[in-house]
């Protein structure tokens, strides 16, 4: 029982690695992003933005209790809030479900348009509890500037995520 037990543990450690790493490493860059002064006010989400390309795109789709994990780890190492991010990161993957499948958003207008919507609803939702949480308003231009600049970024993510793709695409011809 144990032995079986463990070996299901190694079996979704060895295929979810990719996407664990990634995660990880995409923590620590968006932590690093503090010490830039243009991002002295607000920093993008590139965590975000990671999640979201491997919620579409990866073969292995990332678990609600990894991006619950990486959340609380990332509220950790940040010292904010303890369960923000696992609340933000888990309505990135509940928003991409419902407005993908039930609205087909991307197959009308776009991955550009999907993620707006469900980093804008994600970050309302996730805005809204912290009022109600702390009784204080969160600071307006900082959350303005961190939509516009996440959503700016996510273009030039999603091309570089496809760059290798591209490439393959282009010389395996």
């Amino acid at each position: 029982m144990l032995l079986k037990l463990n070996l299901n543990i190694l079996f979704w450690l060895q295929k979810n690695i990719f996407n664990i790493c990634i995660i990880f490493l995409f923590c620590f860059v968006q932590m690093s992003l503090n010490f830039l002064t243009i991002f002295k006010i607000s920093q993008p989400y590139l965590v975000v933005i990671i999640i979201f390309l491997l919620l579409r795109n990866s073969k292995n789709k990332v678990s609600p209790m990894l991006l619950i994990f990486f959340g609380i780890i990332f509220d950790i190492l940040t010292g904010t809030i303890l369960g923000m991010h696992s609340f933000l990161f888990f309505l990135i993957k509940f928003f991409l479900d419902i407005f993908e499948i039930k609205f087909k958003v991307s197959k009308n207008m776009g991955d550009w348009i999907l993620f707006s919507l469900v980093y804008f609803s994600s970050l309302l939702v996730t805005k809204f509890i912290f009022v109600l949480v702390t009784f204080k308003s969160p600071d307006i231009f900082a959350i303005i500037f961190n939509l516009g600049s996440t959503l700016l970024i996510f273009p030039i993510a999603k091309f570089l995520v496809n760059l290798p793709k591209l490439f393959y695409n282009l010389v395996g011809k």
